[in-house]
């Protein structure tokens, strides 16, 4: 089966922006495997990110592989514009780190494709619509949980990383209300250390958000949304690329709601900041 008869084959499960995705593939196939999946995306009318959802959806393992795809496609039909020298597979295989690079792509794509599109879809409605956000993790969670504070911080206000800390923890969630999504990253046996907050954070009806690397066993999920990453064979441990990319979907899918607005608010930021600046050194 052909690239494009397996799109046609998948096309009625696809979400409204990877149809768009589909139907530029199929009509350019020549554009698609010669160019960068953030122009494709602009060339389609849809972000960056739901080119890449869109090649996971059609179970490959990146941008990449349907590039390939395609361009085994066109040669097959005699129609592709450039044949790019193929490296040897030898060369690859003995290349430093191939084989975690190989692996991490498949974790990547193993974890997209367990995901429930609507589940993720909603994830970024409560990042763009929420009035307070306050990001949480712990130990190993801690630097993943930081780095999405960082990145959403820098696009909208009222966002918040919970320290760990007990004196911080409560002056945060005494400032949590119906307004408030509690955004946890539970990547080890941490939970348990977070169970406390998320209850009292139920009790005060604040919406909360879990990534997660295993369902819960003994106890009834209090979130209302769980995303899961699970861990790889190899090791046991979560595939921490896996989660990062996951991340950034989430980030930049949240601004497509509102590119207008997060931009804006990013040169409000810089110029606030440079005004600061400015009187500080005079």
């Amino acid at each position: 089966m052909t690239i494009c008869e397996n799109i046609k084959k998948k096309y009625i499960r696809l979400s409204k922006g990877q149809r768009k995705v589909a139907q530029f593939v199929m009509d350019n196939p020549n554009i698609v495997w010669t160019n960068t999946a953030s122009e494709v995306g602009r060339l389609a009318d849809v972000s960056e990110s739901t080119v890449i959802r869109f090649c996971y959806s059609m179970d490959l393992a990146g941008f990449s592989e349907l590039q390939v795809k395609l361009k085994e496609y066109l040669m097959e039909k005699g129609e592709a514009s450039e044949v790019k020298q193929a490296v040897p597979v030898k060369k690859i295989r003995n290349h430093i780190g191939a084989d975690i690079v190989k692996n991490d792509i498949a974790n990547i794509s193993k974890t997209f494709n367990q995901l429930k599109e609507q589940d993720v879809e909603e994830v970024v409605q409560l990042l763009h619509t929420a009035k307070k956000i306050h990001f949480l993790g712990f130990r190993q969670s801690t630097p993943v949980a930081f780095w999405m504070y960082s990145n959403v911080n820098r696009l909208r206000d009222r966002v918040h990383f919970i320290p760990h800390e007990a004196d911080k923890i409560a002056q945060q969630v005494a400032y949590m209300d119906e307004d408030s999504l509690l955004f946890i990253i539970s990547l080890d046996e941490e939970y348990e250390d977070m169970a406390t907050i998320v209850e009292i954070a139920k009790r005060k009806n604040v919406k909360i958000v879990a990534i997660r690397n295993k369902e819960l066993n003994s106890q009834d999920e209090p979130a209302n949304l769980v995303l899961i990453v699970p861990n790889t064979k190899e090791s046991g441990n979560t595939c921490t690329i896996a989660v990062f990319s996951l991340l950034h979907i989430l980030v930049e899918s949240m601004v497509d709601q509102n590119p207008q607005q997060y931009e804006q608010y990013t040169k409000n930021t810089k110029s606030a900041l440079n005004t600061s600046n400015l009187i500080a050194i005079s």
